[in-house]
């Protein structure tokens, strides 16, 4: 966060090189394309058309609702804080709580604050308004419905791209058929999911589901009701994150290879003259190369770090539970959503595309821009 010392104009786009990009996992008839409609034209359609693949949109978001400018209000934080915690449907990440619960000490506030992402403007008076917040350039990326059975954690290289039949073999005797597994991340290649994601939001609907259930099923064999749980969108979270979380740690690692082999690389005439005068201790070689098979190991592949302010920590994510002003909603897969949040601490929130959604987009942003500031302070 700067405090600008000339007023620059709110209008303006600050992140136009790099937008925000952000991805939506989850089940099917989760609700991800209504939202991504919703933030980006405005409406959403009742129809359900299941998404294929990855669709990408890039759009200018502006946050012209009171709530969205005030969860971006980086100078009066108490009144953000005092509004997010009186509202039953969204539950604050431990990085949001902790940015919120800071305050400015100052005899003369700032006009205008200015971060990586947007410039906010204040106006300050008596009563609280929220400020101005210039256009945030930011990347929705759709995803298909997660299936466990179809999707794989992490891929070094994309698979839509043309291989040759040396690579084939008798494969490319026939004919080219679509790709169907679909990676989660992706280290370099033409994909959308790849490492320079910043936020995730995992989505799931409120309502347990779109079918009514058979008469069979209404009643187990010990005369008790099924789960609520069973057969939703809900159910697929866990199975998500993990998938999600053994991703980047092998992205994680596969970075470290990388550079690791960067840097012993024999043959690069720069690394060449640097250790022609270099005494290099015995061994040293033979354990570069025996780091480098141990990481090859997936058992051994480390955790991922929690800490925030740590550069390998994977990007944040929220848990988005859609269609709870549904007459079919239930309560109980709401409050299981939010208890999810707290056990994984990361953030919630329980939307409608009915009602404005862009708090949550505006949550999700003020996070990444928190922990963008974390990570400048450790450097």
């Amino acid at each position: 966060m700067s405090r600008t010392a000339k007023v620059e104009d709110v209008s303006a786009t600050i992140n136009y090189e790099f937008p925000v990009r952000i991805a939506l996992l989850g089940g099917p008839k989760s609700g991800k394309s209504s939202v991504v409609s919703k933030l980006t034209l405005g409406h959403f359609r009742d129809t359900y058309y299941p998404t294929h693949s990855v669709v990408p949109i890039l759009f200018s978001y502006h946050a012209t609702s009171s709530v969205a400018r005030a969860i971006l209000d980086e100078l009066d934080t108490k009144h953000s804080l005092g509004l997010l915690t009186s509202v039953s449907s969204v539950s604050l990440s431990p990085v949001i709580y902790q940015a919120y619960s800071k305050t400015l000490k100052s005899d003369k506030l700032p006009t205008q604050i200015k971060n990586d992402v947007y410039l906010t403007h204040s106006h300050h008076s008596e009563t609280y308004v929220p400020p101005e917040v210039s256009p945030i350039l930011v990347e929705l990326v759709d995803t298909p419905a997660y299936n466990p059975t179809m999707v794989v954690p992490f891929l070094e290289a994309s698979l839509y791209r043309k291989l040759d039949k040396e690579v084939l073999h008798k494969l490319a005797d026939e004919p080219r058929k679509p790709v169907s597994t679909n990676p989660l991340l992706v280290a370099s290649g033409a994909s959308e999911l790849n490492g320079a994601i910043d936020g995730y939001f995992f989505v799931y609907s409120a309502v347990p589901t779109s079918m009514p259930p058979a008469y069979e099923s209404a009643i187990d064999d010990n005369g008790a009701s099924p789960k609520s749980t069973e057969g939703n969108s809900l159910a697929l979270l866990p199975s998500i994150k993990e998938t999600l979380d053994e991703a980047w740690r092998e992205y994680n690692a596969f970075r470290t290879k990388w550079e690791m082999g960067k840097e012993s690389d024999m043959f690069s005439l720069k690394s060449a003259l640097k250790n022609m005068f270099k005494d290099r201790a015995p061994g040293s070689l033979e354990a570069q190369r025996k780091s480098l098979r141990s990481l090859q190991s997936h058992s051994e592949l480390p955790p991922n770090p929690e800490d925030p302010s740590d550069p390998n920590c994977p990007p944040p994510a929220w848990i988005l539970c859609t269609h709870v002003n549904s007459p079919l909603a239930s309560p109980k897969l709401i409050e299981e959503g939010k208890k999810l949040a707290r056990d994984w601490k990361c953030g919630f929130a329980a939307i409608d595309c009915e009602e404005e959604v862009d708090a949550a987009l505006a949550l999700m942003i003020r996070e990444i821009v928190e922990r963008k500031k974390l990570r400048k302070r450790r450097r």
